[in-house]
């Protein structure tokens, strides 16, 4: 009788599990073809892939189940947001030809940051019917990166990895860029022989847009990819320090 009581236990909270881990996804993998986050359209057999680079521009392309690209004739799609006032904003991304295959693109600093900062919904409309998305969280920074917070002082790191270029933009906790004052910021590796190694990333850019720090160097790159990762950065004496993290991209 025990044994069924904790069987039967065991199997609600697993099938509650798969639920809640359902409910979180909402249909959406982090991961599409263009390094972007996949959504899925509901009534209709396709994705959006939805992309944000350098802080402004926005790009969203159609494609099927197997992630290639599809044809299509829209002129555009929309992007509904929820404010933290609660009101709802609509913005159009309006489609291009490029190279053959037709995106939606729309350079707005104003939408990146709502796409970083506020829920989501994407929908179109073809033949007289919307599709839409169901209500999600774009996991990415404005320039397109992992998002690491450093300690609890609402400092983000943005990991950005181009090839053999580490770009690491400081954010505040709106996610937008900001500026901080150090020359260099710190990630510490842990080797899969349990060495720690130390490497500073000097600073590249430090404008009324923010700060950057970068520095091409594929043995640093390796290093990113492969081992856990810490994230510090020390501004006029306080450390700003990240948990350890895996690099995900």
């Amino acid at each position: 009788m025990m044994k069924s009581i904790l069987l039967i236990f065991t199997l609600f909270i697993a099938s509650f599990m798969v639920a809640t881990a359902q409910a979180d996804h909402h249909g959406v993998h982090h991961h599409g073809p263009s390094g972007g986050v996949l959504v899925s359209l509901e009534g209709a057999s396709r994705y959006v892939e939805l992309v944000v680079r350098d802080g402004q521009v926005v790009t969203a392309r159609l494609l099927d189940q197997e992630q290639k690209p599809l044809k299509s004739s829209l002129e555009f799609l929309t992007l509904t947001f929820t404010e933290p006032d609660g009101e709802k904003e609509d913005y159009k991304i309006e489609a291009n030809d490029e190279n053959g295959e037709r995106i939606f693109q729309r350079n707005s600093a104003h939408v990146v940051h709502h796409i970083v900062r506020d829920p989501i919904v994407v929908s179109l409309q073809e033949n007289g019917k919307t599709y839409s998305s169901k209500e999600f969280s774009f996991p990415h920074g404005p320039h397109g990166g992992e998002l690491v917070p450093l300690g609890k002082d609402s400092l983000i790191a943005e990991f950005c990895v181009d090839g053999d270029v580490v770009a690491i933009h400081v954010l505040n906790g709106q996610k937008r860029s900001t500026e901080v004052k150090a020359e260099e910021i710190t990630l510490t590796f842990t080797e899969p022989d349990g060495e720690v190694e130390d490497y500073q990333i000097p600073m590249h850019k430090n404008s009324g847009k923010g700060t950057t720090f970068q520095q091409e160097d594929d043995h640093i790159v390796k290093h990113i990819k492969r081992d856990p990762i810490i994230v510090t950065l020390v501004e006029q004496g306080v450390s700003h320090s990240s948990d350890t993290f895996r690099y995900q991209k």
